[in-house]
């Protein structure tokens, strides 16, 4: 085993210089929030704080929030347990377990439907894989908690949660496969709101 001798570094001695740049450059740093905090305690210019929740605040109308799942026409999840939202999931946060459904137009449905949200990355991969429109991201946005089984979102708590105000309903006919691009129906219209 050969042992290679390095030399040791060049002495800089420029350390004064150095040591001043830094000081000088953190003094402009500390100059510039000085002054912002300055002007916005003595009301000389306008804070942009947001004050939350007595402030909501807005979001644009492509934002990616909570998740919700919309229903059918009869009030039942519209989801068919086809399991494309949890293969298109990168965090794999998604489970499902189906069941037969008793009507023969309907192949599945989700006996189980859980979001585990702590793994959440809120990318809407589970959104665009759907065919049938069932699961999406909607404008909600607090999602504050302490308890553990808060954070796994069940199929009632996606459907028929408080703020949804009954439940959402899809903008797609029963029959349609694929969602239609058209430009009139690209938002999606629920029962609290737009988005």
């Amino acid at each position: 085993m050969a042992v290679i001798k390095v030399p040791p570094p060049p002495v800089d001695r420029n350390v004064f210089f150095q040591v001043a740049g830094y000081f000088a450059e953190i003094m402009k740093g500390m100059r510039l929030t000085l002054g912002i905090f300055f002007r916005q305690l003595l009301r000389m210019e306008k804070t942009n704080t947001l004050e939350w929740p007595e402030q909501p605040a807005d979001y644009g109308d492509r934002f990616k929030g909570k998740h919700f799942l919309t229903l059918r026409d009869d009030g039942k999840i519209r989801c068919t347990a086809c399991f494309l939202c949890a293969t298109a999931c990168p965090a794999d946060c998604i489970h499902i377990e189906a069941s037969e459904h008793s009507d023969s137009r309907i192949e599945k449905f989700p006996v189980r439907f859980e979001i585990d949200i702590l793994r959440c990355v809120f990318c809407g991969m589970c959104e665009e894989a759907c065919p049938v429109d069932a699961i999406r991201l909607g404008p909600e946005y607090a999602m504050a908690g302490l308890a553990g089984d808060k954070w796994v979102y069940t199929k009632d708590y996606l459907a028929q949660r408080q703020e949804l105000v009954g439940g959402v309903e899809s903008i797609k006919a029963e029959s349609a496969k694929h969602i239609d691009t058209g430009a009139d129906k690209r938002r999606s219209y629920l029962r609290h709101g737009v988005h």
